[in-house]
């Protein structure tokens, strides 16, 4: 007895293109017997297509509904990509699903699915085995759970440049206080998604979308000024958070030479090699807590030499960590 082929869901849709396009009709119940798949899984397929902006039509005859593209369509032209494309697609696409319960995921698989219904069947049998290939690790400190209807407010506001009105909860208190808000941008930060917006009279503000409790886009628009760059905005931060600039001096063990002298830690950074193997690194930027906490994590591999007041704060944490290790 022969054996059904069988198909994966991208193989699927792309065979049923191929089959539309080649009659003037066909049932449900041949292209089920056609696939060896339920008639709810073809439904489902022909849905695929549809959200793909394929014009199917179905027609009844003879008691028997015939599925067809309308007569005026005249076939679209395959999208083809050369398998590093295809690679280097699959693969920014595990980066954007990766985080927990991540929020672009719902219109990624659907548009992936409308780009699989399109490719040539010559390449489908290989994503599976594309996707396989590249695995990145990035872990989401916790899973993100974001209020759908907030987030497509957000967004909406963030492509037309509209005045978000917010209530906003910050992780300190239990009290949500309004906003008034022109979102310049989306970010994704240690695991979590933060507005960047300007708040007319007190400049610019990182809102944690966990914390916005409401949020209505208002119709009045507003414009971002031309001399503002968002890129340049977010380099002056050793992290992500702004504060008054402090020039950092560091002196980093020799076993840890190539890790500092490899990474960019901040644009402007100096580094400089003594003769014992050992790195100094200066910079200067904003974001006292986020450096600190960079060199504590670093142990006792790193001592600040310079401002005083870090090498002091620092010092002190390490004494408090060694006291509560005592105790």
């Amino acid at each position: 007895m022969a054996i059904k082929k069988t198909y994966s869901q991208a193989a699927r849709v792309q065979g049923i293109l191929r089959t539309l396009g080649s009659r003037h009709g066909i049932t449900i119940g041949e292209l089920a017997e056609e696939f060896g798949v339920t008639k709810r899984t073809l439904y489902r397929d022909l849905k695929v297509l549809e959200e793909a902006g394929y014009p199917l039509i179905s027609e009844v005859v003879e008691g028997s509904t015939y599925w067809k593209f309308e007569p005026s369509f005249k076939g679209a032209q395959p999208i083809t990509f050369a398998l590093n494309e295809l690679m280097a697609l699959y693969s920014s696409r595990k980066f954007f699903t990766s985080p927990g319960g991540s929020p672009f995921r719902p219109g990624l698989e659907s548009a992936f699915k409308k780009i699989e219904s399109a490719l040539p069947a010559k390449h489908i049998a290989r994503l599976e085995k594309i996707v396989e290939v590249f695995t990145p690790l990035v872990k989401s400190s916790k899973k993100i759970d974001l209020n759908k209807g907030i987030f497509e407010t957000v967004q909406l506001a963030l492509l037309n440049q509209n005045i978000l009105k917010l209530e906003y909860k910050p992780r300190k208190g239990n009290q949500a206080f309004p906003f008034e808000v022109h979102p310049y941008s989306l970010l994704f930060y240690k695991g979590e998604f933060y507005l960047l917006c300007f708040v007319p009279g007190k400049g610019m503000r990182h809102f944690a979308l966990e914390g916005i409790k409401k949020a209505e886009r208002m119709k009045e628009r507003f414009e971002i000024p031309q001399d503002f760059s968002i890129t340049e905005f977010l380099n002056v931060p050793f992290g992500l958070f702004h504060g008054n600039p402090i020039t950092v001096k560091a002196v980093f063990g020799k076993e840890l030479s190539d890790y500092i002298k490899t990474r960019t830690w901040h644009p402007s950074q100096k580094i400089r090699e003594l003769k014992d193997g050992r790195i100094i690194l200066s910079m200067t930027a904003s974001g006292k807590e986020e450096i600190k906490a960079w060199i504590l994590g670093l142990g006792a591999k790193v001592k600040v030499l310079s401002p005083k007041f870090l090498r002091k704060e620092i010092k002190e944490d390490l004494s408090e960590a060694l006291a509560f290790y005592r105790s």
